[in-house]
């Protein structure tokens, strides 16, 4: 992750609690990309998340994909064709609709999936150290709390 904060009116932009939200998220991503690449998936980028996230087991449209992330159907098409071609997703005709073609993790993507998914104990445990267990089940249960009241 950059260190480096914009500079807006000559001044370092303020932190904000989005903004301190993003950059945890960051960091989070990082560590997670940074496992995989330890681990053998090199070709896997942060941006890749967006993918794997919303991916339903029985498979999704790059359309529902797009949707889950907010972002571009083009865009979409373009991280799910990187992981085709890398061997981590497949796609398959739809059987509900000829015209459309649904992605699934191929065994590769699963073993990413199952990578990302052990680092969270290890991620809890860090944040338990840095802040006690009390506090980390507090800022849960507000994340839970303002996910719920600003949804």
């Amino acid at each position: 992750m950059s260190t480096r904060v914009p500079i807006t009116g000559g001044r370092p932009r303020p932190d904000n609690l989005a903004v301190l939200l993003r950059e945890l998220f960051v960091l989070l991503n990082d560590l997670v990309i940074d496992r995989l690449a330890e681990r053998g998936h090199g070709a896997v980028r942060a941006s890749h998340s967006a993918v794997f996230q919303y991916l339903d087991d029985a498979g999704t449209t790059v359309s529902l994909l797009a949707e889950r992330a907010q972002m571009t159907k083009q865009a979409m098409a373009e991280l799910v064709a990187h992981l085709e071609t890398h061997g981590y997703v497949t796609r398959v005709p739809d059987p509900n609709d000829r015209r459309a073609k649904l992605v699934l993790p191929t065994a590769k993507g699963r073993e990413v999936v199952g990578i990302a998914q052990a680092l969270v104990p290890e991620v809890e445990q860090r944040i338990t150290a840095a802040l006690g267990a009390d506090r980390l089940r507090a800022l849960h249960e507000d994340l839970e709390t303002l996910r719920r009241e600003l949804a």
